[in-house]
């Protein structure tokens, strides 16, 4: 596409050919080349903005949820992460305690996490704690915070001195992204689903809120066999995500045929390069340019799909303010993922060339 200088100084040259003078400046003749010229230029935008979002290939936001809603695929929406949390008295109550449903506790530190109890609960006479569920506030993989760390009433309930969570918090998914819902869009027109292949079981999988990954194994334990492997964002899947799943697979099996459901397992991957950077860009800020762009590829993966060296090539590279790179001898600590094995970045320790 010509920018509007192009466009501008194309005008301005077929003017010079046709009468044989140059454009005075500020002339009323370049007044209205400027805003003819910006008007086309505004309209090529505006095409190209149309040409990429009539291909599901291409098309982003709202365009591409079109594109999935004709092909009978929704995006997931975020899903907000459950656990429990320990209310504690500095002694034990002489009168009961209630704590009401909706209090609010958090993390501390820079960004604290809200959560709130799901209900009612109450510490009886003679105790100085009790547990209750809770849900994050907001949904999102920051709600997956772990054990030990909200610590914070927001809420205040007399005689209520500390707040903790014993167990990780977990199940939190953050909205589903372009690329993960492009890629289910696309994969329905390489597989159409007809209620007996890999494919029925796996659409069927994905429809559930919070799964987010989906591996499909016929005969896995014989004949008339189905094992079906699921991961939520970046994470194992919960029991409750398992077992909803399961009812619904259940439901809408074939006859005859035994379809379990299990949680896909995480294989952690890390690899260390070292970087040739362009001008002008330091080495931390390039650093969180490679993790974001590695983490995009990485994330598009589905349970027991391995790791390729030359699409991870090729998402460093496209990483702003990278000339070039090699992989040290920490490449990589894993490239192959088990049928069962959900691929996860944990990290990329980038050095700089020649250090």
């Amino acid at each position: 596409m010509d920018s509007y200088e192009e466009i501008l100084s194309s005008m301005k040259n077929k003017y010079r050919e046709l009468t044989s003078t140059e454009v005075p400046e500020l002339s009323d003749i370049d007044i209205r080349m400027k805003v003819l010229a910006g008007e086309i230029y505004n309209n090529e935008v505006n095409l190209e903005f149309i040409k990429r979002q009539v291909f599901p290939s291409t098309a982003t936001g709202e365009y591409l949820n079109r594109h999935a809603y004709d092909r009978g695929v929704v995006r997931k929406p975020a899903v907000k992460a459950k656990g429990e949390v320990r209310f504690l008295m500095s002694d034990y109550a002489q009168q009961a305690v209630t704590i009401p449903a909706g209090t609010v506790v958090s993390t501390s530190g820079e960004n604290p996490v809200r959560f709130k109890t799901d209900g009612e609960a109450v510490i009886p006479v003679g105790d100085y704690f009790v547990t209750v569920n809770c849900t994050a506030q907001m949904g999102g993989i920051s709600g997956n915070v772990g054990a030990g760390t909200i610590d914070t009433l927001i809420t205040n309930v007399v005689g209520i001195d500390s707040v903790t969570n014993l167990w990780a918090f977990t199940g939190g998914n953050d909205i589903e992204s372009d690329e993960s819902l492009r890629q289910r869009v696309l994969d329905t027109y390489k597989s159409v689903s007809n209620g007996t292949n890999k494919s029925y079981y796996k659409k069927l999988a994905l429809s559930v809120e919070g799964v987010y990954s989906v591996n499909v194994v016929p005969a896995g334990r014989g004949a008339g066999t189905v094992d079906i492997y699921i991961a939520s964002q970046n994470s194992r899947a919960s029991n409750d995500l398992i077992e909803s799943v399961q009812s619904l697979v259940d439901s809408e099996r074939e006859i005859n045929v035994d379809a379990l459901v299990n949680t896909a397992s995480v294989d952690l991957f890390t690899c260390g390069i070292y970087v040739t950077l362009k001008d002008g860009y330091d080495l931390a800020d390039v650093r969180a340019n490679i993790i974001n762009s590695v983490n995009e590829y990485i994330s598009t993966l589905d349970v027991g799909e391995s790791v390729r060296e030359y699409p991870l090539s090729s998402a460093i590279l496209k990483a702003e303010g990278v000339y070039d790179f090699e992989f040290n001898n920490l490449f990589p600590s894993s490239l192959h993922a088990d049928e069962d094995t959900l691929i996860v970045l944990d990290d990329i320790i980038v050095s700089e060339s020649g250090e």
